[in-house]
């Protein structure tokens, strides 16, 4: 039995390749290589790696004698989207006019949602580890390592990395939430708790950030969880009004009352800098961060200087 299953979704672009190896270099330098427990890779993706990608695999498969695997999918039809379903192909952008999410991102946000966990790969494994190509880790430190060895909760995510949702993009999902919570026993022990939670889902809603999440599978696959899922999913909300993984993920955690830890002791990079060492820690990191460039435009994960490393606080 393997503890973790360290998974990443691979869309076919060079670019995105790139950030991969990245990606996956330093969480073998800063997390893999230094675990004392069972732990593979699994890879999902849509095209063939990139000669520097490959390099990054074979090292590891080769010399580290790592269990990873390489599966080429069709994200559409491992999602089972119908290509005469009807649904707005470029949704706007909440924040940037000049953006949208094109119909593979809701895709995307259907396999994480959901789909994932209930993949064969995962049947000899006790907990999904979630990673995006461009999920950097820069530094852990022991707390952070040994959470994550000896996690026990349903769920795992970042110290302080709990944000609010735009509303444009988690239109219905409240009263989604509620129509759900009210046909269960849940609903009837604590109405008031339940109906907080739906109401905070529609007025001011949250989410787990930064793409990092670890993930019980036996919560994942708990009838509750499915429950939950195929009703959320039967709602479309994820391609009428694009609804992400992140928002469904934060309250089914909620809802369902799973188990959470908040693990610290690791500065990570997902568009910005979080750092869950210590306050302090934290405050200087993002000060230096803004002093040299603005927050998420600094590349700390391809490249450290002397003085990067001392207010970073990195040995």
């Amino acid at each position: 039995m393997y503890k973790f299953a360290f998974t990443y979704l691979v869309k076919e672009d060079p670019e995105t390749w790139k950030d991969f190896a990245i990606s996956l270099d330093l969480l073998y330098k800063n997390i893999l290589s230094k675990l004392s427990c069972r732990y593979k890779i699994i890879i999902f993706c849509e095209g063939e790696p990139t000669k520097k990608a490959n390099l990054i695999l074979q090292k590891l498969i080769l010399n580290e004698n790592i269990n990873l695997s390489i599966n080429k999918i069709s994200l559409k039809s491992y999602v089972n989207r119908d290509k005469d379903d009807i649904y707005i192909k470029e949704f706007p952008h909440p924040s940037d006019c000049r953006l949208i999410f094109p119909l593979g991102y809701r895709d995307m946000c259907k396999f994480f949602a959901y789909d994932v966990f209930l993949d064969k790969y995962f049947d000899d494994t006790e907990y999904f580890v979630r990673l995006d190509t461009d999920s950097f880790f820069i530094c852990t430190n022991k707390t952070f390592l040994n959470q994550l060895i000896n996690i026990s909760s349903d769920y795992g995510y970042i110290k302080n990395t709990i944000q609010y949702e735009d509303k444009a993009v988690s239109l219905g999902f409240g009263k989604t939430l509620y129509k759900f919570a009210k046909q269960t026993k849940f609903y009837k022990s604590n109405p008031i708790h339940y109906l907080n939670i739906c109401q905070e889902a529609t007025v001011k809603p949250k989410i787990f950030y930064t793409n990092f999440e670890i993930v019980k599978l036996n919560w994942a696959r708990s009838n509750n969880h499915k429950d939950l899922m195929k009703y959320i999913l039967n709602a479309n909300g994820i391609y009428n009004f694009r609804w992400g993984d992140a928002l469904i993920r934060y309250y089914s955690v909620s809802l369902l009352r799973a188990s959470v830890e908040p693990l610290r002791g690791c500065l990570y990079k997902h568009s910005g800098i979080y750092d869950s060492r210590n306050i302090l820690r934290s405050l200087l990191v993002k000060v230096y961060s803004k002093m040299r460039n603005r927050l998420y435009q600094n590349k700390y994960e391809r490249n450290l200087s002397k003085i990067d490393k001392v207010f970073l606080g990195i040995g």
